[in-house]
């Protein structure tokens, strides 16, 4: 968790009380995934939030349950007490249709042990039947409680001015002027992703089991290396839509797509022992056409033998020869072995994005690498090439001006990215290149890219 005296207010309780659709609510977007199905959220989802001029990390935690022989929600116990021992205040929401359960006697029980400053939620109070059974609530010995309808945004007004109220004042002061490197750890199911999380931030921060998609949420954790400040986004496994069998998935893959656009480097894990497979080069392709930087990670290295790094990467370069614009890494996230190399490109990748090149170094770039003399057919019109700009840095995007758009090769377009990328330093970026005709009086605009 971030740390820099921010306070931290977790939302706990049983499964299926809502606590996720309050996250959502209180944050404005959907960010946690939200099922009938129990159990839903399992990792602890935090984020960054401003209420009334006050900082503060909300928690979202996934439901507790006092007594399970199943390994991952043992898992998730041991997640929500990490959380519980780290927070200032806890929201502590129960079931208004459902009233009072035996498993929310105990939890009030353990939460009034942690000492933590706690505010009772009850929500689904969407008429003023419901209100009854408030009654019921107060043997918990948590004070009054406060009804809430996070379906129909009833009471969040007031619980975010009890929040508030009980935070310290000392501690709500924002480090100034420091925006975290939002980097995404993205991947197929089970390559490792919450392994290599884990062991870069040197906890258990992510729930890590020998079942396939495990992680169902994007998982914010704000982390420090070399005095920068990370945001790293753990994601769910990304698959074929073909392999997806629950809604559930289905909701965790459009999540993962979504840490990739709001990122600025992604992070792609790629299984050692397996290989770059397709759904691998489907999830670079989406890194690509989003316009985000990109480290490629080998892991689990740890468990292959008889064969050289050299070697391996020539194979992925062969498989996929759009990687040889990415820096690759081989680690073992089991044994932290090169695990913290990938952050060495991250910066850099970070700079090159932020890069605008003026128009007289671009102008004076063309005209040295001269594309009129690319190799191509006899038969085909060479194109002359006037002129080129930057239009976007991020993503990085060029437009070069020529006398016919329709007389552009692939063979032109490759030959002005390499030397781009040999030119400036362009390392893990993905690069687009669009072609314009030149304006001359009374003609139209050709595009194409």
């Amino acid at each position: 968790m971030a740390k820099d005296n921010i306070p931290i207010v977790s939302i706990v309780g049983r499964p299926n009380v809502g606590k996720s659709s309050l996250f959502n609510r209180i944050i404005g977007k959907r960010q946690a995934v939200v099922e009938e199905e129990e159990g839903t959220t399992r990792d602890r989802i935090e984020k960054l939030i401003k209420i009334r001029d006050k900082d503060l990390i909300l928690v979202d935690t996934g439901g507790f349950l006092l007594a399970s022989g199943d390994d991952i929600q043992q898992l998730v116990k041991i997640q929500i007490k990490k959380t519980i021992t780290a927070s200032n205040a806890l929201l502590f929401v129960c079931d208004g249709e459902n009233g009072l359960t035996p498993l929310d006697i105990e939890l009030a029980h353990l939460f009034r042990r942690s000492g933590k400053k706690i505010i009772l939620v009850i929500n689904k109070i969407d008429n003023e039947k419901r209100k009854d059974i408030f009654f019921d609530f107060y043997q918990l010995g948590l004070g009054d409680p406060l009804g809430i309808s996070c379906l129909h945004n009833l009471g969040i007004k007031e619980l975010m001015g009890k929040v508030t109220d009980i935070l310290p004042e000392q501690s709500c002061a924002r480090p100034q002027n420091q925006q975290p490197i939002k980097i995404a750890v993205v991947g197929r199911p089970n390559v490792g992703k919450s392994s290599f999380l884990n062991k870069v931030v040197g906890e258990e921060r992510v729930i890590v089991h020998e079942e396939p998609g495990t992680t169902r949420d994007s998982v914010d954790i704000y982390f420090r290396k070399d005095g920068l400040l990370f945001l790293l986004i753990d994601t769910a496994g990304i698959r074929h839509k073909s392999k997806v069998k629950k809604a559930v998935d289905t909701h965790s893959i459009i999540r993962s797509e979504a840490a990739i656009d709001r990122c600025d480097v992604a992070l792609l894990i790629v299984d050692g022992m397996e290989g770059v497979t397709s759904d691998d080069i489907k999830v670079l392709e989406y890194i690509k056409e989003k316009g985000r930087g990109c480290v490629i990670i080998v892991n689990k290295w740890d468990l292959v033998k008889e064969i050289e790094m050299s070697r391996y990467e020539q194979a992925i370069l062969k498989r996929v020869p759009e990687a040889k614009n990415y820096p690759i890494e081989f680690i073992s996230a089991k044994t932290g072995r090169n695990a913290l190399k990938a952050f060495d490109h991250v910066n850099s990748i970070k700079t090159s994005l932020d890069l605008f090149i003026d128009p007289g170094t671009l102008r004076d770039f063309l005209k040295e690498i001269n594309p009129e003399n690319v190799r191509i057919s006899r038969r085909r019109r060479r194109p002359k090439f006037y002129n080129m700009a930057q239009t976007s840095a991020f993503p990085k995007e060029f437009s070069v001006s020529t006398d016919d758009v329709r007389s552009v090769t692939d063979f032109h377009t490759a030959f002005i990215e390499n030397r781009l990328r040999e030119k400036f330093p362009f390392k893990g970026v993905p690069i687009k290149i669009k072609y314009q005709k030149r304006l001359r009086k009374k003609s139209r605009v050709q595009t194409t890219s």
